[in-house]
């Protein structure tokens, strides 16, 4: 049975919470594959999902071209209800003690990470479980990992660190020279720099690869905080150590032809507290996994402090 009858005669379409979880995960994962991965089910039951829920409300919620997915008008006024539905059910659920007890989760990230995608995961991770709140810290990844192992953090997410190499590791980022475009340099002067403090491990690989090269450099600005680099790099007279895919539209990638050096990749990882072993942080963990393969790359993730 796909309705139900109202006092007036008139049938109701059943609008069942597997159609309406499929609708929003293609809707906020900008996708099929993606929001396939999120719900643990192949593309093809998505995508018949979404017929289905299509053929039930009787009007098409999506529209589809070759190169991208977006919301039809109706499909925009549905989607406002159909996470509304969502929530009600989660509320039901949780107002009926089926849900999570009261707790906290304390997580760290380095801050560019939280600054690109950590509203994101909060709001997701909220949906979930209501009851449960993330205590939220923002450090440098060698601090993270110290944080952790002295009791601060149940769990962590770092940049991986030559000394703090026993996380799990979730993906690679690639990492490149950048400057502003109106940055120029006289090669046989040193290379100004703009890193951030010691044991950033983004900061290690740019002095090690320089070292190996034999290139001179000199260390003009260091800051804990992306916007602090942001702006010593947009004076237009220093170079930093950035992510590809996240750089400023008026910055510019500098490597070998510029008489740089190439730089290894950096490793993202997840270390968890032996002693934490609540349900929801399972749950934690698999959304920042999620994350991580709908933006099909670390590099996406954000640029700044490790």
């Amino acid at each position: 049975m796909n309705s139900i009858d109202k006092a007036d005669g008139q049938a109701l379409p059943i609008l069942d919470t597997e159609l309406l979880s499929a609708f929003v995960a293609v809707i906020e994962n900008e996708g099929f594959t993606a929001a396939a991965r999120q719900l643990h089910k192949t593309q093809s039951t998505i995508s018949q999902r979404i017929r289905t829920l299509e053929a039930r409300v009787g009007t098409p919620l999506l529209q589809r071209t070759s190169r991208q997915l977006c919301l039809t008008p109706d499909g925009e006024i549905f989607l406002v209800y159909a996470r509304r539905l969502l929530q009600l059910q989660r509320e039901a659920i949780s107002a009926l003690g089926h849900g999570d007890r009261e707790g906290v989760i304390r997580f760290g990230l380095p801050e560019n990470y939280a600054e690109a995608w950590l509203p994101r995961l909060l709001d997701r991770f909220a949906q979930r479980h209501p009851r449960i709140r993330p205590h939220i810290h923002c450090r440098m990844s060698s601090e993270l990992i110290e944080a952790l192992e002295s009791g601060e953090l149940d769990l962590a997410l770092t940049v991986r660190h030559a000394n703090h190499g026993n996380g799990d590791v979730l993906g690679t980022e690639s990492l490149v020279w950048a400057a502003h475009r109106d940055f120029h340099h006289d090669a046989g002067s040193p290379l100004p720099l703009a890193l951030f403090p010691d044991h950033c491990p983004y900061r290690q690989r740019a002095l090690d690869s320089l070292t190996r090269q034999g290139r001179q450099w000199s260390l003009q600005y260091t800051s804990q905080s992306p916007t602090g680099l942001r702006m010593a790099i947009n004076q237009r007279n220093a170079v930093t150590v950035a992510d590809r895919r996240t750089l400023p539209a008026d910055w510019q990638v500098l490597d070998e032809a510029d008489g740089l050096p190439a730089l290894p990749p950096a490793q993202l990882e997840l270390h968890r507290s032996p002693s934490f072993q609540h349900p929801a942080g399972d749950d934690l963990i698999e959304l920042i996994k999620e994350l991580l393969t709908v933006e099909d790359s670390v590099a996406d993730l954000g640029r700044g402090a490790p």
